[in-house]
C-alpha cells in the first residue's frame, strides 16, 4: 500500500471515529434537553402556531387563529393549578377548533361561562374518532396533574361516521399501535426499533417533514377548500349510504369502553352529540359550502341528506348506550346555517358561542346532580 493511500485511510478512520464520538455526545446532550416528550400528549406541550384564515372563503371567522398548547398539551386559557374544578374535553376537529383563535373556541367560552373556579382543558385532535378517545381516556387521565379531575366531556360521532364511510376496514381494524400514533402527537418510545428512539433520528425526521411541508403545503382553509368545492360540482352525488351496522357496533363498543373506564376511575363522563349542517333539501347557499365526501380519493360525494341520516344513526346509538348505562349526554342542536358552521360541521365564531351556550346551560344542571 503506498504512503498516500495509507495516509488517506488513516484520515478517514480518524474522521469516522471523531464523527461517531460527536454524534454520541450530541445524542447524550440532546436527550438530556428532553426535546421530545416521552409521555402521551395529544399535542406538543408549550407549543403554538398561527392559522391564516381566508376571510373571503371562510364564513363567520373574522381573524387569524392563534393556537397554543399548555404544558399538558391542551388548548386552555387559564392555569389548571389555580382551579378547583378541572374539566377534560376530548373530541375531533370540532373540539380542537383550530380555525378559531384560542379565546373563541367553544371550550374556552365554556370555561368563561362556568366561572372562575373552573378549568377546561381542550385535548381535541383533528380526525380523531371514538377509536382514539378510548386511548386518550386511558392515558391522558393518568397524568398526575389531572388525577383530581372528575368530569370529562366528549364530543364525538362525525369522525366515526365519515371514517367508516371512507374506509370501513381502516375504521374497524386499524392496529392499536397505529391508532395511538393518530390519537397522540407524542407517545412513549415503546415497541419501536432502537434507532427510532434516538433524538437525532427524531430531529432528522422532523426536519424532513418541515421541508416537505414548506414545499408541498396547501392551506386547508384556503386553496384546499377551493379545490374540494370545485371537485364537488364535477363528481357523482350518491344519495344512499352503505350498510352502517358494523360501524355502529364499533361505535357502541368504543362508547361502552369509555363508560366502563369512567366508572373504574370514578370520573363522570358526559357525551355531546354531533351537530352538523347536513339535512334533507339543504339550501343552495349552504350546499356549496359542503366539503365532506365519505369516499376515499374524493371519487364521489354523498348527498347532505344521506349524511344527515347517517349522523342521526350515530347520534341515536350514542344516546341509546348512554341511556342503558345511566350516563348523561348533551343533545347539541344548532341552526343548520352559517350562524353555526363554516362548512359541514366546523364551528365558526358564532357557532362556537352558540355551542358553548347550550353546553354550559346543560352542564350547570348536570353538575348539580
Amino acid at each position: 500500500m503506498n504512503k498516500k493511500l495509507e495516509k488517506t485511510l488513516r484520515k478517514l478512520k480518524y474522521y469516522s471515529i471523531s464523527t461517531v464520538i460527536l454524534l454520541v455526545v450530541a445524542e447524550i446532550i440532546l436527550s438530556l434537553c428532553n426535546i421530545f416528550p416521552s409521555d402521551y400528549y395529544t399535542n406538543t406541550p408549550n407549543s403554538e402556531f398561527t392559522w391564516k384564515i381566508d376571510h373571503n372563503e371562510i364564513t363567520g371567522i373574522q381573524q387569524d387563529s392563534e393556537v397554543s398548547f399548555d404544558e399538558l398539551g391542551a388548548r386552555s386559557i387559564s392555569n389548571y393549578e389555580n382551579k378547583d374544578h378541572k374539566i377534560i374535553v376530548f373530541g375531533g376537529s370540532t373540539t380542537a377548533c383550530f380555525a378559531l383563535t384560542q379565546e373563541k373556541t367553544w371550550s374556552a367560552l365554556l370555561e368563561e361561562k362556568l366561572g372562575d373556579s373552573y378549568w377546561v382543558g381542550n385535548f381535541g385532535r383533528p380526525g380523531n374518532s371514538s377509536n382514539h378517545h378510548v386511548l386518550q381516556f386511558e392515558h391522558i387521565l393518568k397524568k398526575e396533574e389531572l388525577k383530581d379531575a372528575k368530569t370529562v366531556l366528549i364530543m364525538q360521532g362525525v369522525n366515526d361516521l365519515v371514517g367508516y364511510l371512507i374506509s370501513s376496514e381502516r375504521y374497524l381494524n386499524l392496529p392499536k399501535q397505529k391508532l395511538k400514533r393518530i390519537a397522540f402527537q407524542h407517545v412513549p418510545d415503546e415497541n419501536i426499533p432502537f434507532y427510532k428512539k434516538l433524538t437525532l433520528y427524531k430531529l432528522a425526521r422532523r426536519a424532513k417533514k418541515n421541508i416537505s411541508f414548506y414545499f408541498k403545503h396547501k392551506d386547508y382553509l384556503t386553496q384546499a377548500v377551493t379545490d374540494v368545492k370545485l371537485l364537488r360540482t364535477q363528481v357523482e352525488r350518491v344519495h344512499t349510504l352503505p350498510e352502517l351496522t358494523e360501524g355502529l357496533e364499533q361505535y357502541e363498543k368504543n362508547t361502552q369502553n369509555i363508560i366502563d373506564q369512567a366508572k373504574e376511575k370514578n370520573i363522570r363522563v358526559i357525551f355531546i352529540t354531533q351537530a352538523t349542517m347536513w339535512k334533507p333539501n339543504l339550501e343552495a347557499q349552504y350546499e356549496k359550502l359542503m366539503l365532506t365526501s365519505g369516499f376515499a380519493n374524493n371519487e364521489a360525494f354523498y348527498s347532505t341528506e344521506a349524511l344527515y341520516h347517517g349522523m342521526e344513526a350515530f347520534n341515536q346509538r350514542l344516546k341509546t348506550v348512554c341511556d342503558r348505562n345511566s350516563v348523561s349526554y348533551i343533545n347539541l342542536e344548532l341552526p343548520k346555517t352559517t350562524a353555526s358552521f363554516y362548512d359541514d360541521f366546523h364551528f365558526n365564531e358564532s357557532g362556537a358561542n352558540l355551542a358553548s351556550d347550550e353546553i354550559s346551560k346543560a352542564l350547570k344542571v348536570l353538575l348539580k346532580k
